[in-house]
């Protein structure tokens, strides 16, 4: 594996991850995809240092030898003063949203490399006007490559650590936001080498 020169990052984006919306021919065409596997700009960090905490993370760009794109998920989770969580997160801009709410996406799609923690799916929904957070989680094995996928019915409403499982389940074509949040009290050093992030019909 190495890391891809900052030289190299705007054409390997061109020619790896444009266009992010994947289209099928013909006049009836549906979508068939929302890619949001994109460049690391494209993500905003947010760690428990919100809260005072330490936790550390980063995201950065690879080939595998198979010339594969990966975005590394990495760092490390620290219970001092009262953390213990690290998460990025990714906005769509408005072609994206746009797409989602003419569309009738049912699923969305993890492709990683684990290492044997659970992380978190998170979404932001905007819900009667309002921006709504919801979770998902889903267990990794160390160095194994793994599959997840997401219904409506698999998220649980959430807000500043309160569950509210009782609450209707997301509305994908609201989508605002995707994130991943590593907690749950597992201490140490992280890393998820994702694939890709999608949103399918």
């Amino acid at each position: 594996m190495r890391l891809i020169p900052m030289s190299s990052r705007l054409l390997l984006t061109s020619l790896l991850l444009m266009p992010y919306l994947l289209m099928t021919q013909g006049a009836n065409a549906k979508m068939q995809g929302l890619e949001l596997l994109a460049h690391p700009g494209h993500w905003e960090i947010v760690n428990d240092g919100v809260m005072g905490g330490r936790s550390q993370s980063r995201l950065s760009e690879a080939l595998t030898k198979q010339q594969e794109y990966i975005l590394r998920f990495s760092g490390q989770v620290s219970l001092e003063n009262n953390g213990g969580f690290a998460s990025v997160s990714r906005s769509l801009n408005h072609e994206e949203q746009h797409t989602l709410q003419q569309s009738n996406p049912r699923r969305i799609s993890i492709e990683a490399l684990g290492d044997g923690k659970r992380y978190q799916l998170r979404l932001k929904v905007l819900k009667q006007g309002q921006l709504v957070g919801y979770k998902a989680g889903f267990t990794t094995q160390a160095a194994t490559d793994g599959q997840w996928s997401f219904e409506p019915s698999d998220f649980i409403e959430t807000f500043r650590g309160n569950d509210y499982p009782e609450r209707a389940s997301p509305d994908f074509t609201q989508i605002i936001a995707v994130g991943l949040l590593i907690g749950d009290g597992q201490e140490g050093d992280f890393e998820l080498q994702l694939r890709e992030i999608g949103i399918q019909e």
